[in-house]
């Protein structure tokens, strides 16, 4: 008989200890849940982290880098916030520098083949370059010249035409 009360015992301790474990496990769990909830941003957010990107709401344009041309794929683009949606369609590594009206900035570091990143700008009236500026690209035809603020604020450079 002391034998089954000592095994009843033991097995009790062992229940209590996994039960606790779990209870804390889901604590734990619905603190995590709570605090991703709470940091959720966006109204229509199921729940958890919103997925909202980090750059200032406006335009979006899609750049084409690729050997020997940039090629802006927008009718017209207007003065204010835009997101330039950079895409690698070469063989080679490239990169995009954007330089006019107060605004010097490359898209990153570099762009590897097949690879698109983003890089917001926030447009004023005027003409900006858009160019490449790894190794001699450049010089190879990889610019185009854009102009915000008129009737088509269309490329301006004959490299610019919009293609796939």
């Amino acid at each position: 008989m002391k034998n089954a009360v000592t095994v009843l015992l033991l097995s009790s301790f062992v229940l209590f200890g996994a039960c606790k474990k779990n209870a804390e496990t889901a604590v734990a769990t619905d603190t995590l849940a709570t605090t991703e909830t709470a940091s959720a941003t966006h109204p229509g957010s199921p729940g958890g982290t919103a997925l909202v990107p980090d750059v200032v709401a406006g335009t979006t344009v899609l750049v084409l880098v690729q050997e020997g041309s940039i090629a802006v794929q927008a009718q017209s683009i207007p003065p204010g916030p835009a997101i330039l949606t950079v895409e690698n369609r070469g063989t080679e590594v490239h990169n995009l520098y954007i330089e006019g009206e107060g605004i010097n900035r490359a898209a990153g570091d570099t762009i590897a083949q097949g690879a698109t990143v983003s890089v917001d700008v926030n447009f004023k009236p005027g003409t900006y370059t858009l160019y490449c500026p790894i190794g001699d690209h450049r010089t190879k035809g990889e610019e185009v010249k854009l102009t915000i603020g008129t009737a088509t604020g269309a490329p301006t450079d004959t490299n610019a035409a919009t293609g796939s």
